[in-house]
């Protein structure tokens, strides 16, 4: 029967909903009356993969500041508990559906690439009598090769409804391939049921969008009420990650069903997709190949992005963009909502009655979808070592921290220390045969601090080491040896003497007195 309605799905466009929607068909929460077209079926890779064992935390130390435009992965700004849902007519405003808040990109687990993280955090719409309910989300990123993507539960209910912090990895079953009848196999789980060894699960699949190659398509189901999360981390090897700041994800509720008692969401449950709309959908005037930035990151420029989140839809302009709160435990209203674009469940299937028999528990002022980017900054260290007051360099520059995200793989900002051994600073360099003694830093250099984006030089200066000048002699002079000096004189003045008197004799003799 799968195999049946994928090929009758394949063979219909996605034109005659958009007519539908071009000539303002009204639909009645207890009759389906509009012609159901259904999209192409999805026919994905089965793959399971497990998240992280733990969501990093951010200690932050040094006395550098914060990277521009991006706030701290993982971390979040708890904001108080949502006030008592209010009451319109028979409809019970439950705030926002869905918020998709992009987080700063980090460095995988293995170094070798870079983790683009999101929170989703979502709920799903009911009524008193569970026979019309919304209750799941289809996630959307790029189709990116050798991108590996895992999703984590962070956030369920407990039986009460009360809100519980969670960390449980999920396992991606193909949608085609999942076995369910109905029920709530899965379902994200509550605390008990986690508690009791129930598994989470993402469906991959059941989108038009990922059968094209186009995007990957992940889903999440729930029977429970208010707000539920999940981290998604999509890692991409570090050479392709390069060229992609941006990485964007779509979310957005999918499927409306008439109870509220299973999970799994599609046509062949008896759904009606919610993308029939034109104004609920990431394709741009009903064109498949065009969704932008979902498929084309490179289209993501900075005129989209304030302080590392959205502003404005990647794909579809009638996509809003939910404010980003950092708390799973409420989901805020879309702002600046104009009337005549905007997504209104409750005006598009004419909720609300004047003498209302169900009560609907459904967002109001939200469009129920959302998307954010996770943006990735890169920096790296050089050491470069010059001649006092110069810019010639002495030897070659040393690269002390290759270009890599600033933020670790646990969430802490990267650090960098330029000072650790010789190879980097050594204390001596010969150029041109002469020798060149360090002096020290650059008085514009941090040695050591905070990983910042773009290229951080590290200076060390040196100066020309003194020329040794000859050093006086402390010797004394050698004088000449007079050791024998005196019996020469002795012996010279003996022989004189000597001769003197012979002479004098030989005269005496030589007298005639």
């Amino acid at each position: 029967m799968k195999k049946y309605l994928k090929s009758l799905r394949l063979g219909l466009t996605i034109s005659t909903a958009l007519v539908l929607v071009g000539n303002q068909v009204a639909y009645a929460e207890e009759t389906n009356t509009a012609t159901t077209q259904p999209s192409p079926a999805a026919i994905s890779e089965s793959t399971t993969t497990t998240a992280p064992t733990t969501t990093p935390t951010t200690p932050v130390t040094g006395t550098q500041s914060l990277p521009s435009d991006i706030s701290t992965p993982y971390s979040t700004s708890v904001s108080p508990a949502s006030s008592g849902l209010a009451a319109v007519d028979n409809i019970v405003d439950i705030g926002g559906y869905v918020n998709v808040e992009g987080l700063p990109a980090t460095l995988s687990e293995d170094g070798t690439g870079v983790t683009y993280s999101f929170t989703v955090a979502y709920q799903r719409l009911h009524t008193s009598d569970e026979g019309q309910t919304v209750s799941d989300v289809l996630i959307r990123i790029p189709n990116i090769d050798n991108a590996v993507v895992k999703f984590t539960l962070i956030g369920t209910r407990d039986a009460s409804g009360n809100p519980v912090d969670v960390n449980v990895p999920m396992s991606i079953v193909d949608y085609y391939e999942a076995d369910y009848s109905g029920g709530d196999d899965y379902g994200i789980p509550t605390a008990e049921e986690l508690a009791s060894g129930k598994k989470a699960y993402t469906l991959s699949g059941n989108d038009y969008l990922q059968d094209a190659e186009i995007v990957k398509s992940y889903n999440l189901y729930t029977t429970q009420n208010n707000s539920q999360a999940v981290l998604v981390q999509v890692t991409i090897p570090m050479d392709q990650a390069k060229n992609i700041k941006y990485l964007p994800l779509d979310a957005r509720a999918e499927w409306k069903a008439s109870d509220g008692t299973s999970t799994v969401r599609g046509y062949e449950s008896g759904c009606q997709s919610l993308e029939e709309y034109v104004n609920h959908t990431v394709t741009m005037s009903g064109d498949p190949e065009n969704v932008g930035g979902l498929s084309n990151v490179s289209l993501i420029t900075d005129e989209y992005v304030n302080d590392g989140h959205l502003i404005k839809s990647v794909a579809n302009p009638n996509t809003y963009i939910t404010p980003n709160n950092g708390d799973w435990r409420t989901i805020p209203n879309d702002t600046n909502i104009n009337a005549s674009t905007f997504f209104n469940y409750v005006d598009t299937f004419t909720l609300r009655r004047s003498s209302p028999v169900t009560t609907y528990y459904a967002p109001v002022s939200e469009d129920m979808a959302d998307q954010d980017v996770s943006m990735v900054q890169f920096g790296d260290v050089v050491v470069d070592y010059v001649i006092q007051g110069t810019s010639t360099q002495l030897q070659p520059s040393y690269v002390d921290t290759t270009l890599r995200p600033l933020f670790n793989a646990d969430g802490s900002l990267g650090m960098y220390d330029a000072a650790e051994n010789t190879s980097e600073l050594p204390q001596t360099i010969t150029y041109n045969g002469d020798v060149y003694n360090l002096v020290g830093p650059s008085a514009t250099s941090l040695v050591s601090g905070l990983l910042l984006e773009g290229t951080t030089h590290v200076v060390y200066e040196y100066v020309l080491a003194p020329v040794p000048t000859p050093t006086p002699s402390t010797q004394t002079p050698k004088t000449a040896d007079t050791t024998n000096l005196s019996g020469y004189v002795a012996a010279i003045l003996a022989a004189f003497i000597g001769f003197t008197i012979t002479a004098v004799n030989r005269y005496k003799s030589n007298q005639i007195f």
